[in-house]
């Protein structure tokens, strides 16, 4: 009986029966912060504090002096292009290898997205091409954190000071990244971050952003609550805004899982290392680089890039259900923003009626992202949470599928 068969063609899968640790995790502490919330009758971000109070706690961890507490990550993307006042005729720089929210944000605000490609290796923002597409209409540039790695913030943090444009941190992916000896999210204008269930703090949604500007969070949370003066009565409402606020189950529930985050953060980055290092060691598979200025990174994820030429020219998609099979728990990668249908038909709605985007999106080529976007394999975080040998699992079914990878592509390997 030939052992070394993968699960993909009948052999035995690497994990079997054994689970990764499951995602969302929680214990007692959210169970009493919850309870905390409904015995107070305080539900609301406005008579209680536990939103306030886990909005402040998570700025300070990324060392950053004011938090602000919302609904969701992509709200809070918006409201940091209101607080800098970008609107319409305004551009921000958007890199084309992330959500669709990111660009989403700039059409809230009826401003135009400038999508440009990315770094073939990090999948982050290509600082050059960001530079080489700023006009005398930018206001800003989203450097989007991938898998929770930073774009380089040296020259993009350089890059925006010198044209005189904001900084806004998308860090989505990136609780607990440190560049520097400094958090995430503190080194531009805002950072955005999302606590959504697949994220690595979750309240099933939810949304921080965080800043160092006492005008600009003034101006933040003014939108997020309905436009309102912290120094008006109540029915004043000197700005226009919106309803953004978190609710108080939320705070309370972020609060617990803030608590716990540090120790989590510390086994998925050791583990991410041991990982990184064992598909080194296997041709055709590198994870995404660790740059050595980063001293923590969040992942969110654990991307890899994938050679399919190296595995007898097996496709990502065969390689990843081969994955799945073996019992490794794998996401898929984000589209490059410019083949999605809303921006090849600029299906934008009400957006830009009367301030016409300044690209072409449906003629928009962004080979690097395009590829990465089918050459790229994005394993869940919770794998991560494992044990050493858990995540060395991933590896060795990796391996299996490369021994096999001639006789997996002649059948199809689905």
């Amino acid at each position: 009986m030939n052992t070394d068969l993968p699960a993909a063609l009948g052999g035995t899968p690497v994990r079997g029966t054994q689970q990764y640790p499951r995602w969302p995790q929680w214990d007692e502490a959210e169970r009493a912060g919850l309870n905390a919330v409904l015995d107070s009758g305080s539900w609301w971000s406005g008579d209680g504090a536990y939103a306030t109070t886990f909005a402040r706690d998570f700025a300070h961890y990324h060392n950053a002096r004011f938090g602000l507490a919302l609904t969701n990550g992509t709200h809070t993307l918006e409201a940091a292009m209101v607080a800098c006042e970008i609107g319409e005729g305004d551009e921000v720089i958007v890199p084309a290898l992330t959500f669709v929210a990111s660009a989403g944000a700039v059409l809230a605000v009826n401003a135009t997205p400038v999508i440009v490609d990315i770094e073939t290796e990090t999948l982050c923002i290509d600082i050059d091409k960001a530079e080489a597409a700023i006009t005398d209409r930018t206001k800003a540039i989203l450097g989007v954190y991938v898998a929770g790695a930073p774009p380089d913030l040296d020259r993009l943090i350089e890059l925006c000071a010198r044209k005189g444009i904001r900084l806004i941190e998308d860090c989505a992916h990136a609780h607990g990244t440190v560049w520097r000896g400094q958090g995430a999210g503190s080194f531009g204008s805002f950072g955005s971050f999302s606590f959504q269930s697949s994220k690595l703090m979750t309240a099933g949604e939810g949304g921080a952003l965080i800043c160092n500007d006492e005008t600009l969070r003034a101006r933040a949370e003014s939108y997020i609550n309905c436009g309102r003066s912290e120094d008006g009565h109540w029915y004043h409402h000197p700005n226009l805004g919106s309803n953004l606020r978190m609710t108080e189950w939320q705070g309370a529930v972020l609060s617990s899982q803030l608590a716990r985050f540090p120790s989590q953060n510390s086994i998925r980055n050791a583990n991410a290392i041991r990982l990184s290092a064992a598909l080194a060691e296997i041709p055709g598979l590198s994870a995404q680089p660790r740059d050595p200025r980063m001293d923590s990174q969040g992942n969110y994820c654990f991307v890899w890039h994938y050679d399919r030429e190296s595995f007898a020219g097996l496709s990502l998609r065969s390689f990843e259900l081969a994955m799945e099979q073996e019992g490794i728990p794998l996401g898929v990668s984000y589209p490059s923003l410019n083949t999605l249908e809303v921006f090849r038909t600029a299906n934008f709605g009400p957006r830009l009626r009367n301030s016409a985007p300044t690209t072409d999106y449906a003629a928009l080529h962004l080979p690097i992202a395009e590829h990465a976007a089918t050459s790229t394999v994005w394993m869940e975080h919770r794998v991560l949470l494992g044990t050493h040998e858990d995540v060395l699992d991933v590896a060795i079914a990796a391996a299996r599928i490369q021994r096999n990878a001639a006789q997996l592509t002649k059948l199809g390997a689905t």
